[in-house]
């Protein structure tokens, strides 16, 4: 149900985890250029292709956040996650909404170190701002790897 959903407020503030479904129909997702045209930023990942600093930053660059580049975890200071946090609150003062997609994220679930833990605690503390405007607001994490999930959403597509 994810993806066809993207744009309504009534689904938003939601993590979805996704596996692909034999009665996924690409043709009834909500696409970039719908979530354009509503303004809605959205950022995409493939999991299996970037690393803590890459993905922060690359969801940075993709939302148009206002302070990247991000250090994840610096020697001093403050992380780099909780910085994007900020960046998140800002953001939902501004946009209609915002939509995360991570392709091929099972395996961020099998280290308890891993960068997906900091993507959800900060999605989840930055959530109320966009709720209070009733904006949806979705972290989606496709499970296995799915090329239509890429293919619509991946900006290198």
């Amino acid at each position: 149900m994810a993806y066809e959903y993207l744009d309504h407020p009534d689904f938003g503030g939601r993590v979805h985890f996704r596996r692909a479904a034999s009665d996924d129909d690409p043709a009834d997702y909500v696409g970039p250029e719908t979530l354009a045209e509503r303004g809605i930023v959205w950022a995409y990942l493939d999991a299996t292709k970037v690393n803590e600093y890459e993905a922060l930053n690359s969801l940075g660059r993709q939302l148009r956040t206002d302070n990247p580049p991000y250090e994840p975890h610096p020697p001093t200071g403050i992380l780099g996650w909780y910085r994007f946090m900020d960046d998140l609150e800002t953001l939902s003062q501004r946009e209609s909404g915002m939509v995360i997609v991570v392709n091929n994220a099972a395996n961020l679930f099998t280290d308890p170190r891993s960068w997906v833990f900091e993507l959800i605690t900060v999605w989840v503390l930055q959530l109320p701002g966009w709720q209070k405007r009733n904006h949806p607001c979705h972290l989606i994490f496709q499970m296995e790897q799915d090329p239509s999930v890429e293919a619509i959403y991946s900006r290198n597509a």
